[in-house]
């Protein structure tokens, strides 16, 4: 289970946690060592809460990107492409899909398209030769 990864992220100890999401120490001990069963009310405040996705704490499986992730890298692949030198494109295309690959995962790990002005500054670091 996740459950410790997620509580590091916090930087909580396990009794704080515990409080913030609803549950008794004790329980939520055993669901962090996996003992007990974590229970929906409680997959449903770290969803929340963190935005954590309980697909991914019960099993450790990545769920399929819904329409606001889409969204997202919609907006960060406009961005690039606004960005990157067609020429680039033509000559190192590898290039040019690692730098949008760079752009889609930076938004998507901070929850919104990045604006043309950050791809361009990114642009301007990643893409010196």
């Amino acid at each position: 289970m996740r459950l410790k990864e997620i509580r590091a992220k916090t930087g909580l100890n396990q009794q704080d946690f515990a409080e913030t999401i609803g549950a008794s120490y004790r329980s939520y001990r055993g669901y962090e060592s996996g003992e007990r069963e974590v229970p929906t009310s409680i997959l449903v405040k770290l969803h929340n809460l963190m935005n954590e996705e309980p697909l991914w704490i019960l099993t450790g499986k990545q769920t399929l990107l819904g329409d606001t992730e889409l969204d997202i890298v919609e907006q960060a692949l406009l961005a690039g492409l606004g960005t990157v030198p067609t020429a680039l494109i033509e000559t190192s295309p590898n290039k040019a899909a690692a730098f949008l690959k760079l752009l889609v995962k930076l938004s998507l790990k901070q929850g919104e398209g990045l604006t043309q002005v950050d791809a361009q500054e990114i642009a301007q670091q990643s893409l010196k030769e």
